[in-house]
Formats: structure tokens, C-alpha cells, sequence
């Protein structure tokens, strides 16, 4: 498993510290669940936008946008 390494101001590491504290997790791992779930939104928001290219210019009901992500979860 790679290892990578950050460097913050004194005051940046200071904000995220007390956000990991008060969701009650390392650092470590609140940087990671945070950083992950970036990429999950990244992906969301390019799904989105190739669903959007793949319909012609067609309106595309709720039900089917649901449909369409479901099949490639």
C-alpha cells in the first residue's frame, strides 16, 4: 500500500485536527475518508455529465438517470 506525504501551515493542520477530532477519528483517517469521498463525487458529477452526452439532447426522466447509475454501481 503506498504511503503519501502532506505538508500544511501550522494553522491548516490545526482545522483539520479539530475536524477529526469532533468526528471522532485520526487524522489519518479523516483525510482519507475525506479525500475519498471526493473522488466518489468527481465520479458522481462525471457520470452525470456522460449520461447527459449519451441522451441526444433528450429529457431524461428521474427514474431513468436512477436506473442508468444504479446499473454501473
Amino acid at each position: 500500500m503506498p504511503v503519501t506525504s502532506l505538508r500544511f501551515k501550522d494553522d491548516q493542520y490545526n482545522e483539520i485536527k479539530e475536524m477529526a477530532a469532533f468526528y471522532g477519528v485520526s487524522v489519518t483517517t479523516f483525510m482519507r475518508k475525506t479525500i475519498l469521498e471526493r473522488l466518489e463525487d468527481e465520479q458522481d458529477y462525471q457520470d452525470a455529465v456522460d449520461s447527459i452526452d449519451s441522451s441526444d439532447g433528450k429529457l431524461v426522466s428521474r427514474l431513468e438517470m436512477l436506473e442508468r447509475f444504479n446499473s454501473n454501481s
